[in-house]
């Protein structure tokens, strides 16, 4: 079996593959703080918990966004299965055609999900990872990802909201009822919420409109904590949560035929 983890700034994936089959996928909470010991519980309690062997996991790979968690998974991997885990880093044959000026820039957690969409789907592509750090790409129909948007997550929003100001509360990210909150509290709700979807739809808009995409030809995908937020009603949009996972395993499988 092999155990594709991805990490981000807010969540940390986990997907288990037996052969081409997605077995089981669970996520945790992304922490800098927590120790070795502490995550490594947490995965085996949680693959004891789903009755999956930890002695049948052989192989295990590795996005990270999060630089000072890469010594600890790495040193989780090898004391789980008793060798170093593959991490998606230079000289890891990725498949993606990747048309930036620094290819090596693009981050792993951009470059996985972009390798799965390119499978999965055909035509133009705009992918939308919804998480704490929001990121907008554009793959075009010839299978080349030309690039993308980085902006701030809806509780960044929130954070430099609340930093910002002397008496504003956190509020409960979510979907207001109207335009135009009746209370403090949901006047911050409407705020974020409209702000962070006007902000994204507004990116697919300028991508659509700046390359002269056909609507019908191109796919917007969604995937992310803060995904189901993203309602626009413009745009047919497809929720995909584990274009992550998934593109680790692809590039896992690929990399396992240029060994062989």
């Amino acid at each position: 079996m092999l155990l594709a983890i991805d990490i981000d700034n807010r969540t940390t994936d986990f997907g288990v593959f037996d052969q081409d089959k997605l077995v089981d996928k669970f996520s945790i909470t992304t922490d800098r703080n927590r120790s070795v010991v502490e995550i490594k519980l947490m995965i085996k309690l949680i693959l004891m918990d789903k009755n999956i062997e930890l002695s049948d996991i052989h192989e295990i790979i590795i996005s990270n966004v999060v630089p000072e968690l890469s010594s600890s998974y790495e040193m989780i991997g090898r004391e789980l299965i008793g060798k170093k885990p593959i991490f998606i880093s230079a000289g890891v044959k990725t498949g993606l055609n990747i048309k930036c000026e620094s290819p090596r820039e693009v981050g792993s957690d951009r470059i996985i999900k972009a390798v799965a969409a390119t499978r999965k789907y055909t035509g133009n592509i705009i992918i939308v990872s919804a998480s704490s750090i929001t990121t907008v790409d554009y793959i075009n129909a010839k299978k080349e990802f030309l690039g993308g948007l980085i902006l701030p997550g809806i509780n960044l929003l929130q954070d430099s909201l609340v930093r910002g100001s002397a008496k504003l509360p956190h509020v409960e990210l979510k979907k207001p009822d109207g335009i135009v909150g009746k209370n403090t509290e949901k006047a911050i709700q409407a705020g974020l919420f409209f702000a962070y979807k006007k902000a994204v739809l507004g990116i697919i808009d300028e991508i659509v409109e700046g390359y002269s995409l056909n609507k019908k030809d191109t796919n917007i995908l969604i995937t992310g904590p803060y995904a189901h937020l993203l309602d626009l009603s413009k745009y047919d949009l497809i929720r995909d949560d584990d274009l992550g996972i998934y593109g680790l395993k692809i590039i896992y499988d690929l990399n396992k035929k240029k060994a062989s």
